[in-house]
């Protein structure tokens, strides 16, 4: 397996206050590969960015959903799936109609039984907050947050759960910071050129390279810059993209509502 360095190019400032873009939480490369999709998760909008940040206020449009977390493209770019926390619902969107064509609540879909006791009912539940899409399977994956770490193979009807894997200590998710208990996974996405995923952690500030046939880390990475030579980590790092193409990787932080440009091979 090759090993992967993490270069950082830039970082560009994504908020736009008239757009209501402030806390975006979620990330995923246009089918184009021009431009980004996000969510801001206080805001019923899904938002289009160019590559440097700014909104394309005509392509971004307006749906009755807010508290959303993440977001991917699947149907070959032909919708939209956003994940809302609050509810752990999953909600397709037409990207031409701009509309939602189907909403699914986890606990809904056949084969939640399997996973019900990691969805406590308590007030602090980490629900999810993740997702991506396999094209090879036509599968979804949505990612909860932790207590515990939990990746969810779903079908992209929405009829199945298929599976799933913790994520903890024993597969590597473990950080010299905290403890492996207090990671929290913040977005994900499935890189096809090498059939793995790469996950995200905001309190880890870190980046995981996962291998989910294996069930196993391959690599982690620090979410790290140099900023006039002072080294930073990226503080609330909330959603993730890939261009495969260009060796590209996008990070976005919720906090200082940055997008951050890692060339990444």
């Amino acid at each position: 397996m090759h090993h992967y360095n993490l270069t950082y190019l830039n970082s560009f400032n994504i908020k736009d206050t008239s757009a209501g873009l402030l806390e975006p939480s979620g990330l995923v490369l246009s089918n184009k590969g021009n431009a980004l999709w996000t969510i801001s998760d206080d805001t019923n909008k899904i938002f289009k960015i160019n590559l440097t940040g700014q909104v394309k206020k005509k392509k971004s449009f307006i749906i009755p959903d807010t508290e959303l977390e993440g977001i991917a493209l699947i149907h070959d770019g032909q919708s939209l799936l956003v994940v809302k926390e609050s509810l752990n619902e999953l909600i397709i969107i037409s990207v031409n109609e701009q509309k939602v064509m189907n909403r699914k609540k986890l606990e809904q879909i056949p084969g939640y039984e399997k996973i019900a006791h990691y969805f406590s009912t308590e007030i602090n539940n980490k629900g999810l907050e993740g997702v991506t899409w396999n094209p090879i399977s036509g599968n979804i994956f949505v990612l909860k947050e932790g207590e515990p770490g939990l990746l969810i193979e779903i079908s992209s009807d929405l009829k199945h759960i298929i599976n799933h894997h913790l994520l903890n200590k024993k597969n590597g998710f473990c950080d010299d910071k905290i403890s492996a208990e207090e990671i929290d996974y913040s977005d994900i996405v499935y890189d096809q050129s090498i059939n793995h995923f790469w996950i995200i952690s905001d309190k880890a500030q870190s980046l995981f390279l996962y291998d989910w046939n294996n069930n196993q880390v391959i690599q982690t990475m620090k979410l790290s810059y140099s900023d006039n030579g002072q080294y930073k980590e990226i503080i609330k790092a909330e959603g993730i993209a890939l261009d495969t193409k260009k060796n590209r990787l996008y990070i976005v932080s919720d906090e200082s509502a940055k997008l951050y440009v890692f060339d990444i091979r």
